[in-house]
């Protein structure tokens, strides 16, 4: 830190003003009020000087803060003394009054306790302006009046130049810190990673030895008692391979697509098809409308739209319906999805598609992120509309012709 050097800047003006006054006849009394200003000055930066260096070394910003604020005390008062005595609201030397705030926000930026110098300097100045002539004292006549009132100029502008520099100081420190801290959780988020990928695939294995042994105890008519807790085994063992499947498929990157001409009609049935043990099951009934032909990568795209019907008839009760809607629009081609389910909440619905966020007990939210990632590489977009108790519509916008917009990478980041 260097404010001290700057609280002397003052001290310095007011020896010119009093050597420029004296020349002017201006009367003696002020003179000597405004030469008494300045020495207490000078003590003032004398004795900080001393202190200042133990005290800045141990003390916090807070504290530094109102350090600095005090050292500005006397430069403060002195100086609103000196411009009272030399004209009042009149005086050339007004401007200098800024300057024990600008000494301090230069140190420490800005602060309430900068902000509470300012204020007091504002008041300061109403008072002044409040004097009366007698004891403002008589304007000074120019050219005096002039060359003090550009000396005034010219030392606050001195006291600028550092705040300035200090604060592309503290943007750049502050700027080299967060890159450093963003760096620093990249590297951990990449460690914590490979440690979750490594633990998901050490765990396939043996899941796979588990349910199969569960399995063959299902078809051995001796083990008959133990059925019914030998297939909530399964179950749970099929829902723990499942969320280490979709684990596994969010943290690997993503398959570069591979667009040809498709046919989304037959793309929807033929996913309907695949889910529909899964919709007897909840007893949810699944329609397909409407067709369009778009340039895309069919594998990946029933891959995203799988995930987003399977949760649609999560989502559904029993004796409802999951409909999905395919139409062209356009240059661009709309897979609608819609059932009349549960709905969401709208606080529900800005979390939708936020890793391992889900409304549902056996869940891990990856099913959205991975279809919203399929939809990106194709230069597409994904947008939920959703009521409590008026059901969930996904509308899936994609371009008919492929654009290569959104390569890999970028739609892991979307």
């Amino acid at each position: 830190m260097r404010w001290p050097s700057e609280d002397l800047l003052p001290v310095v003006f007011h020896l010119v003003a009093v050597a420029v006054l004296a020349a002017t006849s201006y009367p003696a009394g002020r003179i000597a009020i405004l030469a008494l200003a300045a020495a207490v000055q000078k003590a003032n930066y004398l004795t900080w000087r001393k202190r200042d260096i133990k005290l800045c070394v141990n003390a916090d910003v807070d504290q530094l803060a109102w350090l600095v604020v005090a050292s500005q005390a006397c430069f403060f008062l002195t100086t609103g003394v000196a411009v009272a005595v030399t004209g009042g609201i009149h005086s050339p030397l007004l401007l200098t009054i800024m300057g024990a705030y600008v000494a301090a926000v230069s140190a420490v930026g800005d602060r309430p306790q900068t902000r509470l110098l300012l204020g007091a300097t504002a008041l300061e100045v109403g008072v002044i302006a409040l004097l009366p002539r007698s004891l403002a004292g008589p304007e000074l006549a120019s050219p005096a009046y002039a060359f003090l009132t550009l000396m005034s100029v010219l030392g606050i502008g001195l006291l600028l130049a550092p705040v300035h520099a200090r604060a592309r100081k503290r943007r750049d420190a502050f700027a080299r810190a967060r890159k450093e801290m963003a760096a620093d959780a990249l590297a951990r988020a990449q460690s914590l990673e490979q440690i979750g990928s490594k633990v998901a695939h050490e765990l396939k294995n043996p899941l796979t030895g588990v349910k199969a042994l569960v399995q063959l105890g299902l078809r051995n008519p001796a083990e008959a008692s133990s059925h019914e807790r030998l297939e909530i085994v399964e179950r749970e063992v099929t829902r723990m391979q499942e969320i280490l499947h979709n684990y596994l498929s969010f943290t690997r990157p993503l398959q570069a697509v591979t667009p040809r001409r498709v046919e989304l009609g037959p793309l929807v049935s033929d996913a309907l098809v695949v889910l529909s043990a899964r919709a007897d099951d909840a007893r949810v009934r699944l329609y397909a409308q409407g067709d369009a032909t778009l340039e895309a990568d069919p594998r990946r795209l029933k891959e995203a739209l799988l995930n987003l019907v399977a949760n649609a008839i999560e989502a559904t009760p029993p004796g409802g319906e999951v409909v999905v809607e395919v139409r062209p629009a356009g240059d661009d081609a709309e897979i609608v999805v819609r059932d009349n389910g549960r709905g969401m909440a709208a606080e529900t619905l800005r979390h939708i598609g936020t890793p391992f966020f889900t409304t549902r007990d056996d869940g891990t939210g990856l099913g959205v992120v991975l279809a919203r990632s399929v939809i990106a590489q194709h230069g597409g977009s994904l947008r939920y509309e959703s009521e409590p108790g008026k059901g969930t519509r996904v509308k899936v916008t994609l371009p008919r012709v492929a654009t290569g917009a959104c390569d890999a990478a970028c739609a892991a980041r979307r």
